[in-house]
């Protein structure tokens, strides 16, 4: 795995905080309050966040493809949903955050340093986005169970 300069890693913490931050935000919100997806439950939050740890992005998109690709029953469409769109949400970041910021393309840079490079600066780029959409879907599940315990509270 390639190590990140500390240009590099100044830059990733600049995205973080000023682009990923409410990217992150945005997408988890618009799956909840847009598609009616249900957040995240705890199981599905906590392999997210193990597998970016890592900061190994082969791993990381894997898990997310698989998780996409998997059978889920109707009650867990919503878990469907998320992952489809987070693959989509990565492959933006890759073409546009390496070209944009970091001045690389992914075709073209055919040398495995280059794709290491890639690799290491997706990784830190995922690890960052799942981090704030981990904390907003985790606000959106308290808020959702405050509201259904009002509900029902209202009913007796």
């Amino acid at each position: 795995m390639a190590k990140l300069s500390e240009d590099q890693l100044q830059k990733i913490w600049f995205l973080s905080d000023t682009v990923l931050y409410p990217e992150a935000v945005a997408f988890i919100r618009r799956l909840v309050n847009d598609e009616q997806c249900s957040p995240l439950p705890t199981s599905q939050v906590k392999g997210l966040e193990n597998i970016a740890e890592s900061y190994k992005y082969d791993k990381l998109y894997h898990f997310v493809t698989h998780q996409r690709d998997r059978d889920w029953p109707v009650s867990k469409q919503s878990i469907k949903t998320l992952y489809t769109n987070l693959e989509k949400d990565f492959t933006i970041m890759k073409n546009r955050r390496l070209k944009d910021e970091f001045h690389l393309v992914s075709e073209g840079l055919n040398t495995q340093e280059a794709r290491d490079e890639i690799n290491a600066l997706m990784a830190a780029l995922a690890h960052e986005f799942i981090q704030h959409m981990v904390a907003e879907n985790g606000l959106l599940d308290v808020a959702e169970r405050e509201k259904r315990a009002r509900e029902q509270s209202n009913r007796r």
